[in-house]
C-alpha cells in the first residue's frame, strides 16, 4: 500500500510541474509580446512625428509651387 501512495504522490509531482512549466512558459510568451508591441507602438509613433512635422511644416506657398509645377495649361 505504501508503494502505491508513493507512485500516486510521485505522478501527482510530474503532473504538477507540467502544469507549473507550461504556466511559466505561458507568462514569458505574454511578455515578450507586450514588449514587441509596446516596441511597434514606439516605432508608429515616430513615424507619425515624421509625417505630422513634414506635414505641417509645409507652407503654402510650397504647395502652390508643386500644384503649378504639376498641373500646368501648357501640358
Amino acid at each position: 500500500m505504501n508503494k502505491l501512495y508513493f507512485i500516486i504522490v510521485i505522478s501527482a509531482l510530474i503532473f504538477g510541474a507540467y502544469f507549473y512549466g507550461a504556466n511559466i512558459t505561458e507568462a514569458k510568451c505574454r511578455a515578450k509580446n507586450a514588449q514587441n508591441n509596446v516596441i511597434e507602438m514606439n516605432q508608429i509613433q515616430q513615424q507619425k512625428r515624421k509625417i505630422h512635422d513634414t506635414v505641417y511644416k509645409t507652407g503654402t506657398a510650397d504647395i502652390r509651387r508643386v500644384l503649378r509645377d504639376k498641373y500646368t495649361i501648357a501640358e
